[in-house]
């Protein structure tokens, strides 16, 4: 019985066996791998002599596949292209298919949303699908495996489940031109407490979403529950409220708000929590970088605001 040749004794040898089995030629394997017909004959020795067959009939000057050399030839060809594939794979743009992303109030049009749209200009082939979702309801859907990252305001703890911090969003009060303190020179904090607010729901964690401190009263004229709504009402001048620096600092610019400076609220974290799935991982990782680098941008530019203002 004769004994098996070593696959890595004849592994760097196989692809002048192939180039020689396609072109039945010496002079033309020769040329394809850039080497001279003497070399190639020396290597087509060694190979047969390491498998103990012959792998061609030889007439003359030419060399013709025998049972055995097909035989070869069809298995070299197959592992080859396998390796190919593997390689273009790797040189592939990793952003493919589908991400499963959703968020929640500000995040979502200031943060989330024009990631993804600046995210997808690069990357054409990956196909986000943006949900909105509070954090209860994000944490169920990362452990069910239906989505593969969530932005929230709240850090959660979850089997399996990554969450970190990816920036912050700050907010100050607010009031619109026909409100009675919209041109009062320099009010304190008395004084604006002394006017009715408008809030939006209370969050997952039993605090108002507006981040305004528990231990400070305030006066609550009317309850919403969208974000783009108390912005309207703010507008109005019916009520002061409490808004994310982001979303009112274009109307400030137009002149339809007015910002107080006293910091009552602090800033909302922003918090990314990310499913560990196999085939998405890697475009959840892309989608918080994204953020990421959005927060940074936005937090520049919000600090030059502030200190306008």
């Amino acid at each position: 019985m004769s004994k098996r040749p070593n696959l890595g004794d004849i592994w760097n040898w196989l692809p002048v066996f192939r180039a020689v089995a396609e072109t039945e030629h010496l002079p033309s394997a020769a040329e394809r791998l850039h080497v001279t017909p003497a070399a190639i004959s020396r290597t087509l020795g060694l190979i047969e002599d390491r498998l103990g067959q012959s792998l061609f009939n030889r007439t003359g000057k030419r060399l013709v596949l025998n049972g055995n050399g097909r035989t070869l030839l069809g298995a070299v060809t197959e592992a080859m292209s396998s390796v190919e594939r593997g390689l273009h794979a790797l040189d592939e743009d990793p952003f493919l298919g589908p991400v499963q992303v959703s968020a929640v109030g500000v995040l979502t049009n200031h943060y989330v949303l024009p990631a993804l749209l600046e995210l997808r200009s690069e990357h054409p082939a990956l196909q986000p699908e943006l949900t909105i979702m509070g954090t209860r309801e994000a944490a169920a859907a990362l452990v069910r495996g239906s989505l593969d990252v969530a932005f929230i305001y709240e850090s959660m703890t979850l089997e399996g489940i990554e969450v970190e911090r990816v920036g912050e969003s700050p907010s100050s009060v607010y009031c619109g031109r026909s409100h009675p303190l919209f041109d009062e020179s320099e009010p304190d904090l008395e004084q604006v407490l002394g006017y009715p607010f408008s809030v939006p729901q209370v969050g997952d964690t039993g605090q108002v979403v507006d981040g305004w401190p528990s231990d400070l009263s305030r006066q609550i004229g009317m309850r919403i529950t969208l974000l783009t709504s108390n912005l309207e009402v703010c507008r109005s001048g019916e009520f002061l409220t409490v808004l994310p620096d982001i979303s009112a600092k274009p109307h400030v610019e137009s002149g339809e708000l007015r910002r107080f400076g006293f910091d009552v609220v602090p800033a909302a974290e922003l918090f990314a929590a990310q499913a560990h799935t196999d085939d998405a991982e890697h475009r959840a990782r892309g989608v918080i970088d994204a953020v990421k680098q959005r927060a940074e941008a936005l937090a520049v530019e919000l600090r030059r605001f502030r200190e306008t203002q």
